[in-house]
């Protein structure tokens, strides 16, 4: 059986294959994530609110900031909110098995995958207090479901990252 990951298929599309404990996980956060980046609720955190984590302000001046989220915050956050419905879409197909899951994606939907990551470690770390490389530390030292789901997150991306630039030449 081959081994859980990312790989670019002969086709062009990108298997991923995870366990069915991760595809549970990845479809739950999906859903919590959702109504925020569709601006239709927030989560309150020690280190201030999800959305204004996931939707940081591009100006200290107030008045510019109102400009700016006038201009493009709707088409930021529909954009965002999109990818994560893709993300969740796809994580409804595929091939399931007793442990493991397996999907194709085209490079758009490896795409939605990448931000969808990224928005849910966002969202964690916000709501574990990582601010810091010291933070992360010490979040991970906890060993709890967080700290490990934050792991998770973090090799999906580098994963997907991997494939989705491997056709890149090296800088050198």
């Amino acid at each position: 059986m081959r081994r859980r990951g990312v790989r670019r298929l002969p086709d062009g599309r990108i298997e991923i294959r995870i366990g069915s404990a991760e595809r549970a996980a990845l479809a739950s956060l999906a859903e919590q994530l959702l109504p925020v980046l569709r601006g239709e609720g927030d989560v309150e955190a020690a280190g201030g609110s999800v959305r204004a984590r996931l939707f940081p302000a591009a100006y200290s001046d107030p008045l510019d900031e109102l400009e700016f989220r006038e201009l493009v915050g709707e088409e930021t956050r529909n954009t965002r909110a999109g990818a994560l419905e893709a993300f969740a879409a796809t994580l409804r197909g595929g091939t399931a098995g007793t442990r493991s899951w397996t999907t194709a994606l085209s490079t758009e939907e490896a795409d939605a995958w990448l931000s969808a990551v990224n928005d849910s470690r966002l969202t964690l770390g916000m709501l574990a207090g990582v601010e810091t490389e010291d933070d992360w530390e010490a979040v991970y030292a906890r060993a709890d479901v967080t700290s490990a789901l934050l792991a998770y997150l973090g090799w999906l991306q580098e994963q997907l990252l991997g494939v989705l630039m491997g056709g890149l030449p090296d800088p050198d």
